[in-house]
């Protein structure tokens, strides 16, 4: 089953959020899976440029639309980050035969495509940026660790490594792979007795999902993408990943980020188990993909592994 949408029911779907006067000038897909579709769309009446999200019930992806929404007013009330606002959002099928999402559009350009264009003094305020912002992220505060809600609550436990286990044990699809990470989990759960604050972890953070504006001769952090994986844990979980992706630390980031949150003793020994916790859950038998993965098996004195299925 694929997610479709024909002009006419896009039109429809947009005269229920901006009324029957709003026109339709174009639209293109953003990006496309099974059962899944995101379009950025152009209108007048109001004059705006928006984002329309759609998601069937084979979405491959998780898609809580409702979560996601809250995430962004949460953290557009709680952070300077500049967050789009939300101008729709219904996971009911009550009218269409998938659940839906829109927001205003922000233009920016990745991370990943905008860093080659700066030089040593952008790049310095670019990543001095980004630490802040992804600090203010975990300044965020919950009080226990878990699942969040669509009302903001979390569904979760005051354990921070019973959490992470029930986490991974979403997040992980290969069975074998489950069981390998709670081995390592269970032989190094001194690692996390002593955690004690629950933040907002954005789960997703990458250098596609962090945009940059030029504005006035000065690059911009323009906003984070995807809160969809949005949870209520801890927040060094963010910072190994980043650290996994070529290009998205610098000394400058760090001094930002720990200028409102310090870093833990134990996160360079917590380090490469949320690294491979990622590797394990994105399970693609790319020769990058496999070799990183290998590479934290050995740091963590696993067996080695040679391919994911």
């Amino acid at each position: 089953m694929e997610t479709v949408i024909s002009s006419g029911q896009l039109l429809q779907l947009l005269q229920q959020t901006f009324g029957a006067k709003v026109e339709l000038i174009n639209y293109t897909i953003g990006n496309q899976h099974h059962d899944y579709l995101v379009l950025l769309v152009q209108l007048r009446r109001p004059s705006i440029e928006v984002v329309v999200k759609l998601a069937g019930p084979e979405a491959p992806l998780a898609c809580p639309f409702e979560r996601t929404a809250m995430l962004h007013r949460l953290v557009a009330s709680r952070t300077t980050i500049p967050m789009p606002e939300v101008l729709a959002v219904n996971t009911s099928y009550q009218t269409w035969p998938w659940r839906y999402f829109i927001k205003a559009h922000i233009p920016g350009l990745e991370w990943a495509v905008v860093r080659p264009q700066m030089n040593v003094e952008e790049l310095s305020n670019a990543y001095q940026q980004m630490g802040n912002a992804v600090a203010q992220l975990h300044a965020i505060r919950f009080p226990v660790f878990g699942e969040l809600a669509v009302d903001g609550s979390v569904q979760g436990d005051e354990s921070y490594l019973t959490a992470l286990t029930e986490h991974a044990r979403s997040s992980i699809k290969h069975a074998h792979l489950r069981d390998l990470f709670f081995s390592l989990l269970e032989r190094q759960r001194h690692l996390f007795l002593d955690v004690r604050h629950a933040s907002l972890c954005h789960e997703d953070l990458h250098k596609y999902n962090i945009l940059f504006q030029f504005r006035q001769g000065q690059w911009h952090l323009a906003t984070i993408l995807d809160f969809d994986k949005g949870w209520a844990g801890h927040h060094e979980i963010d910072l190994a990943r980043l650290e996994l992706w070529e290009g998205t630390m610098s000394d400058e980031f760090w001094w930002s980020y720990e200028a409102i949150c310090p870093i833990e003793p134990l996160y360079e020994q917590r380090r490469a188990i949320y690294q491979l916790l990622w590797c394990l859950e994105y399970a693609r038998s790319t020769a990058k993909h496999l070799a990183d993965t290998q590479r934290l098996c050995a740091e963590l004195g696993l067996p080695r592994l040679e391919r994911f299925e």
